[in-house]
């Protein structure tokens, strides 16, 4: 088995990326690969980390970095699984979001079409991603949307992860949807990722999150998302206010209310683009 510094003598430009949990990103340049991002996997037992290998192997998804080698090495005397996999060209939305950018009726349309694309992709695999959030979110310089970390995934059909009896199931509070951070197991499907995507798009153009702003606390957070409608925003050039229409559908507190899948998701948003203006809504 080979070791930590074996591998790293193949690679050059390795810097720190994120630690978190039992997990270790950096990015570096491959001799063949290129531009890659290496991870390695602390809790090799750790059932989370297997399926989120396993989901990056067998699935070909647009918007997902391609996987080019795993395996196991020894890091600091432990076995330690590993993930080389395609760094993408760009910037997280969360820095996007923290320098005060926002996005016109244009760039929110084309965003959340490519997010409910990836949706419909992962959903005729039985996958929910359940973290779809601004910090695990790429956005290229060509300007393709890219989904990262299916860390806390679910696979339908598969044996659970988390304990039916607990309290909360995995989630980030602001983006969860309210049957899944209520661990309503029977309820959770693709909608719970449609919930998601449809809070990051609104926090795009307004700026905000609105279940987390003036949030004191992580159970303020999840009371907020239970309880309020965000705020139906004026977006310049949505003169028929059907985009906004479609968003909050997308934040309904039920899972009933929402599209019943990605696919009727991207059908609403195909019947509103005849009303939106973009000479008013700017390019």
């Amino acid at each position: 088995m080979k070791d930590f510094d074996s591998l790293q003598s193949t690679l050059t430009n390795i810097s720190p990326l994120a630690r978190g949990g039992q997990k270790e990103v950096f990015a570096a340049i491959h001799p063949e690969y290129g531009e890659v991002v290496l991870k390695l996997f602390f809790a090799i037992d750790d059932p989370r980390s297997q399926r989120e290998i396993e989901i990056g192997r067998s699935s070909n998804i647009t918007g997902v970095p391609v996987i080019f080698e795993t395996g196991h090495l020894m890091c600091d005397g432990n076995d330690t699984l590993y993930i080389i996999e395609e760094k993408v060209s760009g910037t997280d939305l969360k820095l996007r979001l923290e320098r005060g950018e926002r996005f016109n009726l244009k760039q929110a349309v084309d965003f959340l079409e490519q997010g409910l694309q990836f949706i419909c992709q992962i959903e005729q695999k039985g996958i929910v991603h359940r973290d779809i959030k601004p910090a695990n979110i790429i956005l290229s310089d060509d300007g393709q949307v890219h989904f990262l970390d299916f860390g806390i995934a679910r696979i339908i059909g598969e044996a659970s992860l988390t304990k039916t009896e607990a309290v909360l199931g995995p989630h980030t509070p602001g983006y969860a949807a309210p049957e899944q951070f209520n661990n309503l197991k029977k309820d959770i499907d693709s909608r719970a990722d449609l919930f998601s995507i449809g809070v990051v798009t609104y926090e795009c153009i307004t700026g905000t999150n609105p279940f987390r702003e003036g949030a004191q606390s992580h159970l303020e957070v999840l009371y907020k998302t239970e309880t309020i409608t965000p705020v139906a925003y004026n977006i310049k050039g949505d003169n028929a206010h059907q985009f906004m229409g479609i968003l909050s559908s997308l934040m309904g507190k039920f899972p009933s209310r929402r599209p019943r899948n990605a696919a009727q998701a991207i059908e609403w948003l195909e019947a509103a683009k005849p009303t939106l203006s973009y000479e008013q809504g700017g390019e």
